[in-house]
C-alpha cells in the first residue's frame, strides 16, 4: 500500500508529465497535419487516406513523446518541490532517492508496457493500415479520371486505352482495347476484363488485362503475331521506391524483422527495442537531474534537462546511421549511448547522496 507522500508524488509527476505529452504531442500533430495537407492538395495523399495516415501519425509520435513527457514531468514535479522547500522537509523526514523512484517506478510501469507494445508493434500495424488505404484509394483515383466510352491516355503518355464500361466501384474495366507503340513497332490488345494493381513493393502501377489478345507489328508490313493469353500486365506508371522503401520497413511486424537478414531489418528491430529502453533510462536520470538549489529557480534544470535530451536524440540517431552503414557492429547497436547516461545518471545520484547510504542519512556518533 503506497504512502501518502508516494500517493502525493505520483500524481504531481503524473499531472506535469500528462501535460507535457499533451502539448508537445498536440504541437507536432498540428505541424504534420500542415505537413499532410500539403501533400494532399498536391495529390501525393488521397484525402480519403489523410486520417489513416494521421492515425498511423499519432501512434508513431507518441511512442517518442512518452519518454519525453516522462522525463520532463519528473524535472517539472520536484522542480517544483524543491523550490517550496517540500523536498527539504522530506529529507529532514529521513526520505532519500529510493524513495523517490518508487512513485516514478508506479508510473514507469504502465508507461513502458504502452510504449513497448507500440514502438514494436503497434507501429507497424498502423503503418501498413495507412499504406494499404493509400494505395487502395490511389488505385480508385487512378479509376477515376478515366472516361468510359472514350479513348485514355495514361500519364507518361505512351499508352492509349478505350474501355466499354466500368464496374460501380471503378476498379474494373470491361471490354478493353489498349495500344502501345515502341519506335517502329504497335503493341495492341484487347481484352473482357481489366484491372489496376500497385505493386506492395515498390509502388509501381500496372494494368493487368485478361483473358484476351495481343498483336504485335509493324505498320505496313505483314509479320503480325497475335498470341491469346489468359492475364497478363502491363506497367502504366513507374513510382520512386525510397520513400515507399522507407516505409515498407517501418512497416515490417517485429517476427520479419527478426527473421531478416538485411541490415535495414536488423537496424530497425534494435530501433524499436531501444524506444521503451530510452524510457527506462531517462525516468532514472530526471531524479537526480532535476534537484534545485535553494537560490536557483523553478526552472533552473529544465535548461540542462533539455540539453542532456538533445544529446542523447543525437548520439541514437547517430549510432544509427553509423550501424546501417556498417561502421558500428550489430552486437553493439545502442545500448553504448544507454550505459553512458547510466553512468551519467549514477554520477549525479553519488554526487547528490553524499553523505546517505540506501536513501537514508549517515550520521556520525
Amino acid at each position: 500500500m503506497p504512502s501518502i507522500i508516494t500517493r502525493y508524488l505520483t500524481i504531481e509527476i503524473l499531472k506535469n508529465s500528462s501535460a507535457t505529452v499533451l502539448i508537445l504531442f498536440i504541437i507536432l500533430m498540428s505541424n504534420s497535419l500542415g505537413r499532410k495537407l500539403s501533400d494532399v492538395a498536391g495529390g501525393d495523399v488521397p484525402y480519403q487516406a489523410l486520417w489513416p495516415v494521421m492515425l498511423s501519425q499519432s501512434v508513431s509520435m507518441l511512442s517518442i513523446l512518452l519518454p519525453i513527457g516522462f522525463f520532463f514531468g519528473i524535472i517539472f514535479a520536484f522542480g517544483r518541490l524543491y523550490k517550496d522547500h517540500e523536498m527539504v522537509v522530506m529529507n529532514a523526514c529521513g526520505m532519500g532517492s529510493l524513495h523517490f523512484y518508487k512513485p516514478v517506478l508506479i508510473i514507469l510501469i504502465p508507461i513502458f508496457i504502452f510504449t513497448a507494445y507500440s514502438s514494436i508493434w503497434l507501429n507497424a500495424i498502423t503503418q501498413t493500415a495507412a499504406q494499404e488505404i493509400i494505395a487502395i484509394e490511389k488505385e480508385a483515383l487512378e479509376f477515376n479520371q478515366m472516361r468510359a466510352g472514350q479513348f485514355n491516355q495514361s500519364k507518361s503518355g505512351e499508352h492509349v486505352f478505350f474501355m466499354e464500361s466500368v464496374s460501380d466501384d471503378r476498379l474494373q474495366l470491361n471490354n478493353i482495347i489498349f495500344s502501345q507503340t515502341n519506335q517502329d513497332r504497335m503493341f495492341f490488345e484487347t481484352a473482357k476484363t481489366g484491372r489496376h494493381k500497385t505493386d506492395e513493393v515498390n509502388g509501381d502501377l500496372f494494368l493487368v488485362f485478361g483473358p484476351g489478345e495481343f498483336h504485335e507489328g509493324r505498320p505496313g508490313h505483314n509479320d503480325y503475331k497475335v498470341v491469346e493469353f489468359e492475364k497478363h500486365g502491363i506497367l502504366i506508371e513507374k513510382k520512386t521506391s525510397s520513400s515507399r522503401q522507407q516505409l515498407r520497413v517501418k512497416a515490417r511486424p517485429p517476427e520479419l524483422l527478426w527473421q531478416s537478414s538485411r541490415l535495414e531489418d536488423r537496424v530497425e528491430l534494435h530501433w524499436r527495442i531501444a524506444i521503451p529502453v530510452v524510457l527506462i533510462v531517462l525516468a532514472f536520470l530526471a531524479v537526480p537531474l532535476s534537484y534545485i538549489a535553494p537560490r536557483q529557480g523553478r526552472y533552473g534544470k529544465v535548461g540542462y534537462a533539455l540539453l542532456v535530451f538533445i544529446v542523447y536524440y543525437n548520439l541514437m540517431a547517430y549510432a544509427r546511421v553509423e550501424l546501417e552503414a556498417e561502421r558500428f557492429p550489430l552486437a553493439l547497436n545502442f545500448w553504448w549511448v544507454h550505459l553512458l547516461f547510466i553512468f551519467f545518471a549514477l554520477a549525479l545520484l553519488l554526487k547528490r547522496n553524499r553523505g546517505y547510504r540506501f536513501g537514508k542519512r549517515i550520521t556520525g556518533r
